[in-house]
């Protein structure tokens, strides 16, 4: 078996995953917050709609697992190779300026429905990314290999815990709905939207003391036009 196609396939796996995530964002912003019968409507489907989206979520991490035992290979080889541009000056000039022959958006931006093609943080550039998720896994990477004590903090820092007491860093990770296991030997909570992954970045990035405006995402979309 190609290792290749498995990667093609986890990754679209992903993208549908992603795009059903988004699409409750979507459909609440549809609510109309002047009709009581609306937003009952409303709120009772989404509960019953994101409840269906974890499951697949949960189902396709449990397959990305099962396909990382069978051909014994950790979860990481499994996900398309990204490319970058961190240890050639001259390669990461020319990947730079290929990607700014496309639009650059900045995090405040609102990526529903959108499909991301690469990166730049801090001047490095990073393509061949198919997924919000695998763009959010790689500035964790990224983050936990320049800070790697700050980054061990993540797991019990107060400000990723929500007023319901919900945590997108763990290392129990039956706390959260998708776990990923981190390198730094904890939990990150990975079944998010683009917007909700965008909004995580923005306050990870804070953690580190990192100007939000250092990142700068490009779009699939842009690359097709």
């Amino acid at each position: 078996m190609d290792i290749k196609k498995i990667q093609h396939i986890l990754g679209q796996l992903t993208e549908v995953n992603e795009q059903l995530i988004s699409l409750a964002d979507d459909i609440w912003l549809d609510i109309d917050p002047r009709d009581n019968e609306s937003i009952a409507a409303g709120a009772q489907f989404l509960q019953d709609y994101n409840q269906s989206t974890e499951q697949l979520s949960q189902t396709a991490a449990a397959i990305e697992q099962q396909l990382s035992q069978y051909f014994q290979q950790d979860s990481a080889s499994l996900q398309p190779a990204i490319e970058h541009g961190s240890d050639d000056a001259q390669k990461n000039q020319r990947m730079i300026k290929e990607l700014d022959r496309s639009k650059a958006y900045s995090l405040r931006d609102n990526f529903t429905f959108k499909r991301p093609y690469g990166f730049v943080l801090n001047g490095i550039a990073y393509t061949q990314i198919t997924t919000w998720k695998a763009i959010y896994l790689k500035v964790l990477d990224i983050l936990h290999s320049t800070n790697p004590d700050k980054f061990a903090a993540l797991a019990t820092e107060q400000r990723f815990v929500s007023n319901r007491g919900n945590s997108l860093f763990t290392h129990q990770p039956e706390k959260l709905r998708v776990a990923q296991s981190l390198s730094a030997g904890f939990y990150a909570e990975v079944n998010m939207s683009a917007n909700t992954i965008k909004d995580t970045l923005m306050q990870v990035l804070d953690y580190f003391s990192i100007e939000e405006n250092t990142m700068k995402i490009y779009l699939r979309e842009d690359r097709a036009a």
